[in-house]
């Protein structure tokens, strides 16, 4: 009996030393999966800036919906019902996350966080928000929505128009960017969401535009 002793306690220090990795190789699965579920900057940055860009979007829309039925009007009320579902995605996620509402500066170069390096068509963007009075290309400045609310009838529905057409193409290299370097899956999903949206709806615009320069609407 006194021979199986050695082995009983071998066979005993061999177990816990399996328990024990297998414990840890569990604690390294679950940290692994709960930073797959923590926002990266990127994420953020996202939420905050094109929570920005979409409550903009909504005061260009506002200005439209008392106007007669037509295109373009169908249009604002569209861009609104659309953009308030996202802003307030957006807005939940930021509080889930113990974030504030707006970033603490109108630098974008957590767009320069992504795995790959900024290609052309990034770092021209990049250069074109730091010259951007506003930060962002395409965001209308106070002169633009002055503008915007002194105007009526036609000349209303053209510079809502023209402002939601380079407000749209502001924001989709943001977009396009966060839906590939997003590291959460649901940011991922909105910002490709936003890409096909807002790249349909300047379509939509080009196709009023036309319309309304040939007098046609």
């Amino acid at each position: 009996m006194r021979s199986l002793i050695p082995v009983l306690a071998l066979l005993t220090g061999a177990a816990a030393l399996a328990v024990g990795g297998w414990q840890q190789h569990q604690a390294r699965q679950e940290r692994a999966a709960l930073q797959q579920q923590q926002p990266s900057p990127i994420d953020i940055r996202f939420a905050q800036f094109m929570a920005q860009h979409h409550e903009q979007a909504l005061v260009i829309a506002q200005t439209l919906l008392d106007a007669p039925p037509g295109a373009a009007a169908l249009l604002a009320q569209g861009v609104r019902n659309q953009q308030l579902l996202e802003l307030g995605q957006m807005h939940g996620w930021l509080r889930l996350w113990e974030q504030p509402a707006v970033p603490p500066s109108k630098s974008m170069d957590w767009m320069l966080l992504g795995q790959a390096p900024p290609d052309p068509e990034l770092r021209q963007y990049l250069l074109d928000c730091q010259r951007a009075s506003t930060g962002m290309p395409g965001l209308a400045s106070p002169e633009d929505l002055q503008t915007l609310r002194a105007a009526s009838g036609l000349e209303r529905q053209r510079w809502f128009l023209e402002l939601m057409r380079r407000h749209h193409q502001g924001g989709l290299p943001m977009a396009r960017f966060a839906a590939r370097e997003a590291r959460l899956p649901a940011v991922r999903e909105l910002a490709a969401r936003i890409v096909r949206e807002q790249s349909e709806e300047v379509m939509t615009i080009r196709s009023i535009q036309a319309r309304l320069d040939a007098g046609a609407d």
